[in-house]
């Protein structure tokens, strides 16, 4: 059985991604509130996760008709608690999650910035090895929870050097998103919050929106509820999966990629419903536990080589052994004929 189900394409069971970002008062929450009710007509399966100081996300309640499930992350801001999160909303039924903020993951208390600074590793790019897998996970979560996904953004300007009439000076730069770079390339949408609710999404201010939703996304536009009725129906509206199952399908991906003794024992322990469920991933899933068990025996293969070239390099001349046993005292005995023999040396 192949890894991958090929079928006659259609948009039915595509799920949505949205980023919203821009600066301090543009309007990101609200719009994606506004966004995420047009999606999802049943108050019941609206969540907002909500991560800024005192709560904000509250405010909106009487702005949003008939409201929103509502939970707040507190410190750490770890990629793992945003899981965890993830998971909890999951099993409140929500269909369509709004986060506000994503930039937390990145700049915060237990984000990925915190977590380099606490690195021991001594090296640059070792010591955001770690906290960017981390995140890459959380990053897969996002993209595979089954859920329509709106994900709000701090924004910043960062500063870029000019040259001005032969001088060099600094001005502030294009209004970039703080996150993950890469998270933009997952994105179905990206629209930059201009102020009071309107947004653009054109490339050259970092925006993106395939050509078909174009109509529905109008650059200048106030978003609403209109918007997030038509990109529902584009897609062929919502899907009916139960919330135990699409948290099943979360948990095999996260086991899977823990190695095939993880997997098999975990689908061992499944009813035969929930394997039912599984089944159309299931190759996948099995092929995803293989590719797991090849990268860590690599990473293990890697970690061997960077120790036995640091023994030769704090060592030329190898073991204690070769160079003959230690005396009292700290002195060390010649080595004998055969050790002698394989460092070049004659006795």
């Amino acid at each position: 059985m192949s890894i991958v189900n090929i079928a006659p394409v259609t948009r039915r069971g595509m799920k949505l991604l949205i980023s919203l970002y821009g600066m301090s008062e543009t309007g990101k929450t609200y719009s994606g509130l506004k966004l995420m009710a047009g999606m999802e007509p049943d108050p019941t399966k609206r969540g907002l996760l909500d991560t800024e100081g005192g709560e904000r996300g509250r405010a909106y309640m009487d702005a949003i008709e008939g409201g929103y499930m509502y939970g707040a992350l507190t410190p750490p801001f770890t990629p793992e608690r945003y899981i965890e999160a993830l998971y909890d909303f999951i099993d409140a039924g929500v269909t369509t999650l709004c986060v506000d903020s994503v930039s937390h993951a990145w700049f915060a208390a237990g984000g990925v910035l915190d977590m380099v600074e606490q690195a021991t590793e001594k090296d640059g790019r070792a010591k955001w090895a770690k906290p960017k897998r981390r995140l890459g996970k959380l990053t897969g979560s996002w993209m595979h929870c089954g859920l329509q996904l709106i994900l709000c953004a701090r924004g910043k300007q960062p500063l870029i050097e000019e040259v001005v009439d032969g001088k060099k000076k600094y001005v502030l730069g294009d209004v970039v998103p703080i996150q993950e770079k890469s998270l933009r390339f997952d994105m179905t949408i990206m629209a930059m919050m201009v102020g009071d609710g309107h947004f653009t999404v054109d490339r050259k201010y970092g925006g993106k929106c395939p050509g078909v939703l174009r109509p529905i996304f109008a650059n200048g536009e106030l978003m609403d509820e209109d918007m997030g009725r038509k990109l529902v129906a584009w897609i062929g509206g919502q899907d009916a999966v139960a919330p135990e199952m699409r948290r099943l399908s979360l948990e095999a991906g996260e086991i899977a990629s823990g190695g095939v003794a993880a997997y098999r024992e975990f689908w061992k322990g499944l009813t035969k419903p929930q394997q039912a469920h599984l089944l159309p991933q299931h190759e996948n899933l099995k092929s995803i536990a293989v590719a797991a068990d090849a990268d860590a025996a690599r990473a293990k293969a890697e970690e061997t080589d960077a120790a036995n070239h640091e023994d030769a390099a704090a060592d030329p001349f190898g073991s204690a052994t070769a160079a003959g046993p230690a005396l009292p005292g700290g002195v060390q005995a010649p080595p004998d004929d055969a050790a002698a023999a394989a460092l070049g040396r004659v006795a």
